[in-house]
């Protein structure tokens, strides 16, 4: 009698009986392993006299017992005629004239660590959760052996050229068929693939596979990036290697660069848009006569910044960098490129072991040269005293943000090297440098004036007070003013512009209690009474603070007081405190320049109403009492006070 026990034991028996059986099925549908288990990866080419040539080369460098049984590879064996055919277009007479060190390249880019069946490399394609995880799961590494890295190589499946095909024929240049199975632009054998070994696998080559260069090395051999190339090269550098476990320093020579990403570093990946020769000329030409009329003459300053805005960290496809799926992406100084019509602006590929090389025919500017701050580095032959303060100073802060091109907006007022005068930047004393550096923020409007219907009667913000323009004259605090030379701008971008002045505004300390709102009232003899309530209120203290709170002030004169006969002597504190708060409003600088119209609160809370610009200017109380000004705009670096000559 066979009991309930028994049944669940021959069911489970053969449902894993099934599992194995569907288990082997798929094993067998997928690897295929050749009768070869009993031989190494050596061992089997060896067998077959398809890859002698490959076995000799294995052979004369000793790499036998290495490549046969140290390690699990993947092999990517080329036949005989490829090997020959490899060596003879790089100028080779005949295999023994090759030196050791290029065979030691040739073999070890045929070998890929680790034991990868198709199988392995589709799963591992598919298996990626996001369109940029699947493109990096192309990535593999060939042998590396002693201090020579291994390279990135890439393997393309059907899964891939169902989903990226125009992926590979961007880099590569030729459409593959939906179900290629391809490393890099190397076909791999329909039927000679997956070939098992005690070591690892084997994929015969159909086609020949191409040693793919570095990237510097690769830029330097296309011609249309030569001069892009010519630039990177001004910034190598070279360095020692890292110390053992024993202490002992590497004392080899490692060519690295002083701007953007190590190109020459095998182990760091990148996404280059490279502007071809054609288009740096194009970029360039306007701006030649600024440069000695010679593209050698760009400085390096520039040539720094462009070459970081060609780089972006990791490796992406074309479809990647559209997608804009990965968040690193907005790292990238050239993002605003990455749109769905990039199309149009790249022009070709330069294959590269370590990076993907797109070329564009327009230059990718970086957030510098897009922006305001760009104008002082590419005209830095006028305004070299600038461009001096830019490298040195913090006097470019704000002028560009540069990693997501969200530019605050500004529009420089500057001095050519001729206004600028003696002593030069280089050759001031720390203090009058810094005086010099306020000057020139005392230019710097914190606004694009073409965005305000270009420059009117206005005050404009910077960071040392504000400036009022008037008839092509800019005003500063003191009543000083400078020249505007011309209303065409010397530099456009998308925050700003570059307009030239004939001189140097005075700026106002924002720090400087000497120059707060309280201290000009207390300097007015005609407000000495409105001083005194300001005093016996207790708001001196605030009407001192700097360098955060902000005032206006619409201040009465002694005129307006004894003509009211409000008796401020006779007042208690809190009386005499609300009398003072009706005339200050806090945190807003209203000017009479017609800027700000419209009702806001003093600091009692009641409501004020503004309207009207410049002689027309009035203020309102609540109760409808309207009062004009006498004497406006004096300026504290906390606030800005108008003179009125009757009471609300």
């Amino acid at each position: 009698m066979i009991t309930h026990q028994r049944l669940s034991r021959l069911f489970y028996g053969m449902l894993s009986c099934m599992m194995l059986a569907g288990c082997a099925k798929n094993i067998a549908e997928y690897y295929n392993p050749r009768s070869t288990l009993d031989k190494n990866i050596v061992q089997v080419l060896e067998a077959d006299g398809r890859f002698s040539e490959f076995v000799g080369i294995i052979d004369r460098l000793n790499l036998r017992t290495v490549l046969g049984e140290a390690a699990i590879y993947t092999c990517l064996a080329p036949l005989n005629e490829h090997v020959t055919a490899y060596f003879s277009q790089k100028g080779y007479s005949s295999m023994d004239a090759v030196p050791e060190e290029e065979l030691r390249k040739f073999v070890n880019y045929h070998f890929i660590n680790g034991m990868y069946y198709q199988y392995d490399i589709e799963q591992r394609y598919t298996n990626a959760t996001t369109a940029i995880g699947r493109s990096r799961a192309t990535q593999y590494r060939s042998r590396t052996e002693n201090k020579v890295p291994g390279k990135a190589v890439r393997f393309f499946t059907p899964p891939f050229f169902q989903l990226q095909s125009s992926d590979h024929a961007d880099l590569f240049g030729e459409i593959a068929s939906p179900g290629a199975f391809m490393v890099e632009g190397a076909r791999i054998s329909d039927t000679d693939r997956d070939i098992g070994a005690s070591n690892g696998v084997i994929h015969v080559l159909e086609t020949p596979l191409n040693i793919l260069p570095r990237t510097d090395e690769a830029l330097a051999a296309d011609p249309e990036t030569s001069l892009f190339s010519s630039w990177q090269e001004k910034h190598v550098a070279y360095v020692l290697g890292e110390k053992d476990e024993f202490g002992w320093v590497d004392t080899t020579l490692y060519k690295t660069y002083s701007v953007g990403r190590n190109l020459a570093d095998e182990n760091v990946q990148s996404t280059l848009l490279v502007p071809t020769d054609e288009a740096i000329r194009t970029y360039f030409e306007p701006y030649l006569p600024e440069l000695d009329n010679t593209i050698d003459s760009v400085p390096q300053r520039v040539m720094a910044s462009l070459i970081r805005a060609s780089q972006i960290p990791n490796l992406y496809f074309k479809s990647d960098l559209i997608s804009k799926e990965d968040g690193g992406l907005r790292e990238a100084k050239a993002y605003v490129y990455l749109t769905p019509d990039i199309d149009p602006v790249i022009s070709g590929s330069v294959l590269a072991s370590n990076s993907v090389i797109y070329k564009t025919n327009t230059l990718i500017e970086s957030a510098e040269m897009n922006s305001v701050e760009g104008g002082i580095y590419m005209k830095h032959k006028t305004y070299s005293q600038w461009y001096w303060m830019f490298e040195r100073t913090n006097l470019k802060a704000g002028l560009t943000d540069g990693l997501s091109f969200q530019h605050p907006k500004k529009t420089l007022l500057v001095q050519s090297d001729d206004v600028w005068g003696f002593p030069l930047a280089s050759d001031m004393l720390a203090e009058e440098r810094e005086y010099r550096f306020q000057q020139c923020r005392s230019g710097i409007l914190n606004l694009d004036i073409r965005e305000d219907g270009g420059f009117r009667k206005r005050f404009y913000a910077t960071d040392f007070g504000y400036v009022l323009y008037d008839d092509g004259r800019f005003y500063d605090h003191t009543g000083h003013s400078v020249q505007l030379l011309t209303t065409e701008a010397v530099w456009e971008r998308t925050n700003g512009a570059i307009f030239e002045i004939d001189g140097f505004l005075t700026p106002l300390d924002p720090l400087d209690a000497m120059q707060s709102s309280y201290a000009k009232i207390l300097a007015d003899p005609e407000l000495s009474l409105f001083a005194g309530a300001i005093d016996r209120s207790g708001m001196a203290a605030q009407l001192q603070l700097t360098g955060f709170f902000t005032f206006t002030i619409f201040a009465p004169s002694n005129a307006a007081i004894e003509a009211s006969g409000v008796d401020l002597q006779a007042m208690e504190t809190d009386e005499l405190s609300r009398f003072v708060n009706t005339y200050i409003v806090q945190n807003r600088l209203i000017f009479t320049d017609g800027v700000f119209n419209g009702q806001i609160a003093n600091k009692n809370g009641d409501r004020l109403r503004i309207d009207g610009a410049w002689d027309s200017f009035r203020v309102s109380d609540a109760a409808g009492k309207t009062i004009s000004i006498a004497a406006g705009n004096a300026q504290g670096n906390n606030g800005v006070i108008h003179k009125i000559n009757q009471l609300f």
